[in-house]
């Protein structure tokens, strides 16, 4: 029999959804904010039903302000679907945008000249994936959509080619620790057995222009829906992540939270499988 020795009093993450944990007054809170914004951003907001379910770039950021709690970064949402596939099976999850080149696009071209600023330059074969976790939100009325997205320097800034659409339609298992696909060659797919087969991922990207990336309900990496960026249809979920501590009363409990929980059994499972903090008998 073996001990297994978890870390203490080290923070973690729990991911969770919101339509899971939110109580009417959110929802009364969150329409009663849309009354000071201009009726085109105010339309890019409005996109949660009665239970909270919904999604897009701008009303998800506006969520996470009036609920005092970060959005899931992409590296969180990746390790979530490791730990619990199936909870996201069915659903999409957009925890980014990405932005390939400058166009004409009044949102691409204003989050284009902010990376400038920041010595960035996004291109064709190497996107900039931004989470939205740490954005803000601004009102424009030159914008289709109203709202223009605000760098903070709380946001994730990942460049990185694998993004391209040099990559569009690969396939992969898992994802790295940033969050970024683990693509397969054509050979190592031919290695797996049918089980992995079936696990396999695909990830879609396109050319020009700024996307949001998404988990869609088959668990594919989607960057190449359109430029609407205000989409948004019941299946959407906003993930957020809740910071807890494994020496506090909420880690003693953690069984009885509900929602996606990065809980203990979970990360002892995986740190077994990794063989880290073992000793055997």
């Amino acid at each position: 029999m073996g001990i297994i020795l978890t870390p203490e009093n080290v923070d973690f993450s729990e991911v969770c959804l919101m339509d899971e944990i939110i109580s009417r007054s959110f929802l009364e809170e969150y329409s009663e904010s849309l009354k000071r914004y201009p009726e085109t951003a105010r339309n890019s907001l409005n996109i949660f039903d009665k239970k909270g379910r919904g999604s897009n770039v701008f009303g998800n950021i506006l969520a996470s302000r009036i609920l005092g709690l970060p959005l899931a970064s992409p590296s969180q949402l990746e390790h979530a679907v490791r730990l619990s596939p199936n909870t996201f099976r069915g659903i999409y999850v957009e925890p980014a945008l990405v932005l390939r080149t400058l166009e004409d696009n009044y949102n691409a071209r204003n989050l284009y000249s902010q990376l400038e600023k920041r010595n960035i330059k996004p291109t064709e074969e190497n996107p900039v994936r931004i989470s939205l976790n740490g954005l803000d939100l601004k009102e424009d009325s030159s914008s289709y959509y109203g709202l223009i997205h605000i760098l903070t320097g709380e946001e994730e800034i990942l460049q990185d080619e694998r993004f391209s659409s040099k990559y569009d339609r690969r396939k992969f298992l898992t994802s790295d620790e940033r969050g970024v696909p683990i693509f397969l060659t054509k050979g190592e797919i031919e290695k797996l057995s049918e089980n992995e087969i079936s696990k396999l991922r695909t990830f879609y990207a396109r050319k020009r222009d700024l996307d949001r990336i998404y988990l869609d309900r088959f668990l594919d990496l989607v960057s190449d829906w359109d430029w609407y960026l205000a989409d948004s249809d019941p299946y959407g979920r906003v993930a957020l992540a809740k910071k807890f501590s494994s020496g506090n009363h909420w880690w003693k409990n953690c069984q009885e939270r509900q929602g996606i929980k990065l809980h203990w059994r979970n990360l002892l499972r995986s740190w077994f499988d990794e063989g880290v903090y073992k000793i055997h008998r």
